[in-house]
């Protein structure tokens, strides 16, 4: 095989997660990007819902038109301060803290976010567009001293309206 053909391969390294802000962010810097360090993430599904009909005596598969986007669920290295781990934690109880604060309108918690694909020139390929993304599950963090597992690691999943398939040409 070609050495050329091996070198553009992707790999667990070729993406990140950037939203542009997020709800909770309230110091100086909260205007910034919020990239989620993620090393696993799984591109959703989507369904087309159907309806079979009868048609002259035959049956036969329409679509109704509606789609149906499955949740997307990222894993994400904790940081050594868990910041990362307290801005989607916070974004919970800014959607809901079971106290006094109970879900507003969509539109107030829900936010763009980008997973963007690099290859491994960190050339952008193309970015998959996640429009009103809000978290429904914060996974737990194992706290432990076992020699092998330096690294903290959570799970979050989302829920959004839809995502969109943004492709890069080479030139640009």
């Amino acid at each position: 095989m070609a050495l050329d053909t091996q070198l553009n391969k992707a790999s667990p390294f070729s993406f990140d997660l950037v939203f542009p802000l997020i709800p909770v962010q309230t110091e100086l810097r909260g205007n910034e990007e919020f990239t989620l360090n993620i090393y696993e993430t799984v591109l959703p599904g989507v369904t087309l819902d159907m309806t079979e009909q009868n048609w002259q005596g035959g049956r036969t598969n329409r679509a109704t038109g509606a789609l149906t986007f499955e949740p997307w669920n990222v894993s994400f290295t904790v940081d050594s301060e868990f910041k990362n781990w307290q801005v989607i934690f916070k974004w919970f109880m800014f959607i809901n803290n079971n106290r006094d604060k109970y879900i507003d309108l969509q539109k107030i918690y829900a936010v763009d976010a980008t997973l963007r694909v690099v290859d491994n020139f960190q050339d952008q390929k193309f970015s998959l567009f996640f429009v009103d993304v809000w978290p429904t599950s914060l996974g737990e963090v194992s706290l432990t001293y076992r020699e092998g597992e330096p690294n903290l690691e959570a799970q979050v999943s989302f829920t959004y309206d839809r995502y969109e398939l943004r492709e890069y040409s080479a030139i640009q």
